[in-house]
């Protein structure tokens, strides 16, 4: 009886996750790692839907299929002869049978390691895998991580061997406490969907760097500053911008951290000319370095500033969905969306509703668009547990983490249409408060509600946010278009107020008449009253959105699972009337 307990005590074990629930990989753990040389592990992996978590389950991360005596025994996963998928991707779009897929798969691969220097650590990177992922290197779990759009880091080097084994499980279940949770207007691509890379560093080595300019409206101070993964005192850091001819050397302090502001005359960055500079940091046998524009945002009032001259945010929202990749994007189709809302006459995108890739900022540095970047705290979330805001903070970090050193982020954004409850206030003041701590350099920002009753912008929200933004459907959700106009005659907010959502429905090529709904010609009506009613008035707008994308949620015949608010199709080459509606109010504003 006691070996038949035995034999059967994995479907006995209704607790069988718990031995894997280690502690959350969090920012705590991020490493700078721009421009830093990588090792991809990019590619083909091994994959398999596990429906029932029987690897987890049976704790298969290293069956040898082999029993005692070296005889083979029959074993319900064989590695090396799993499915194939490519990594960076989405298991939606390996195969039509994963297309609705919501649960745990697992990746498997082997890699080779061959130490180069003595004392050298190796640092893994996953830029995102959505939404719970835990990884195994030879059998041994090290890391487990929330949050389906952030990187996270796990060091490998004292697990490492000549021949290496890595499994991946990642579990995409939506449930009530996590970030977003169960309801949402995209869809919930599953998998590893950026790349995993390994990195070669010093024992010693630079974990964080910072490159900004001061905001003090003096445009001519440039701070520097670098944290080391230990906390060695009196190590010399040098700093080197070698284009504006500085060179200063600074030391340690007790916390492993050194910082400097340098007087400077950089050109600034802005849209029409976006001016980056290199900029180096060298401390103990780790070297940095990263191109970074420098520009100061600010508001002042009801206006808004980038390097001291007054703004009208032209904006644009876009979800991070290829044509047939899901949220797999080459460059060039980055590219293609920059260059999309730049003709459109745009100097903003909003990246909604979770952090894209980190190649969008990078490029949209090189290209003078500024972006409004956000986490995924989206319409309910379970305010009152604090595991929940845990994770939405960790996200915040991990995202201003990554992206702090881009001149195009202007905005970090906190959160998107939730319910003015007291318990959702102060979940987004922490967030804020994060926000600000962390990073005094850009705007914060959420999208607040309106009181549908007094018709006016009634946020507790407003009050704690640098710009009010607030989304609004007039003409769409509500048929008549003069009421945005009372919105913004009834609100009064000493501070930037803008809209960052409104539109109609509309599926291209279908035509009709002007109040005719899901036509291109109503589309259009639509965005010349919101112009109508709006200009002179806000300081910003960002029509939802610039693409169409799927959507399980839309259900009527002329969305067919796809959101159609889009001002382009999702093939991205064929825009709607309202495009051009747009563009010619861009243009001219």
């Amino acid at each position: 009886m006691d070996r038949m307990k035995d034999d059967y005590k994995d479907i006995l074990d209704f607790q069988f996750d718990k031995k894997n629930q280690i502690a959350f990989t969090t920012v705590q753990s991020c490493v700078y790692t721009d421009h830093r040389k990588p090792e991809s592990l990019d590619g083909v992996w091994g994959f398999t839907p596990d429906v029932f978590r029987s690897v987890t389950r049976k704790n298969l991360f290293s069956a040898s299929g082999k029993d005692e005596q070296g005889r083979e025994v029959p074993m319900d996963l064989d590695f090396s002869s799993m499915e194939k998928i490519q990594v960076p991707g989405c298991w939606n779009c390996l195969d039509d049978r994963y297309w609705l897929y919501e649960g745990e798969a697992v990746y498997s691969r082997t890699f080779v390691y061959s130490k180069e220097k003595e004392g050298e650590r190796i640092i893994l990177r996953v830029g995102a895998a959505n939404y719970e992922c835990r990884i195994w290197l030879n059998g041994t779990l090290l890391s487990r991580h929330q949050g389906g759009f952030t990187p996270f880091y796990t060091e490998l080097t004292q697990d490492l061997k000549e021949i290496n084994h890595i499994v991946i499980t990642v579990n995409n279940r939506r449930e009530p406490d996590q970030v977003p949770s169960m309801n949402y207007d995209w869809f919930n691509y599953g998998g590893i969907t950026r790349s995993v890379e390994l990195f070669r560093l010093p024992a010693v080595y630079i974990k964080d760097f910072t490159a900004s300019l001061v905001p003090d409206g003096t445009y001519g101070r440039i701070e520097l500053k670098i944290k080391l993964d230990a906390p060695v005192q009196g190590a010399c850091c040098h700093f080197k911008i070698e284009e504006l001819g500085i060179s200063r050397e600074v030391l340690t302090n007790e916390r492993g951290e050194a910082r400097c502001v340098v007087q400077a005359n950089p050109q600034l960055w802005d849209c029409e000319h976006p001016k980056l500079y290199e900029v180096q940091a060298r401390c103990l046998e780790d070297q940095v370095k990263d191109r970074v524009g420098f520009r100061e945002i600010r508001c002042d009032g009801k206006d808004i500033f980038l390097n001291g001259r007054k703004i009208y945010l032209k904006g644009v929202c876009c979800h991070e969905e290829s044509r047939n990749r899901g949220r797999i994007q080459t460059d060039e189709e980055r590219l293609e969306i920059l260059n999309t809302a730049k003709d459109m006459g745009c100097n903003i995108l909003r990246l909604t509703h979770y952090p894209h890739s980190e190649r969008m900022a990078v490029l949209a540095d090189q290209a003078g668009m500024m972006l409004w970047e956000e986490i995924p705290v989206y319409w309910a979330l379970d305010f009152e547990n604090p595991e929940t805001y845990s994770n939405a903070e960790n996200q915040m970090r991990e995202l201003m983490f990554r992206d702090k050193n881009r001149a195009s982020v202007v905005i970090w954004s906190v959160g998107n249409e939730n319910p003015d409850i007291q318990s959702r206030l102060d979940f987004m003041k922490g967030l804020l408060e994060t926000c600000r701590n962390y990073d005094p350099t850009r705007l914060t920002s959420a999208a607040c509600l309106v009181d549908v009753n007094t018709m006016c912008v009634k946020d507790r929200l407003a009050e704690f946010v640098d710009v009010v933004a607030f989304n609004e459907y007039y003409g769409w959700y509500y048929r008549d278009y003069e009421g945005v106009k009372v919105i913004l005659d009834n609100t009064s907010i000493d501070k930037p107020m803008v809209i960052t959502e409104t539109g109609a429905g509309a599926k291209a090529g279908h035509h009709g008449g002007a109040e005719e709904l899901f036509t291109e010609e109503h589309q259009e009506r639509v965005y010349e009253n919101q112009i109508r009613y709006t200009d002179g008035r806000i300081q910003g707008m960002f029509p939802w959105v610039l693409f169409d994308f799927i959507s399980p949620i839309r259900k009527h015949p002329m969305q067919g699972g796809k959101n159609s608010k889009g001002l382009v199709a999702m093939d991205k080459a064929t825009r709607k009337k309202a495009f051009y509606v747009m563009q010619e109010y861009y243009r001219n504003k």
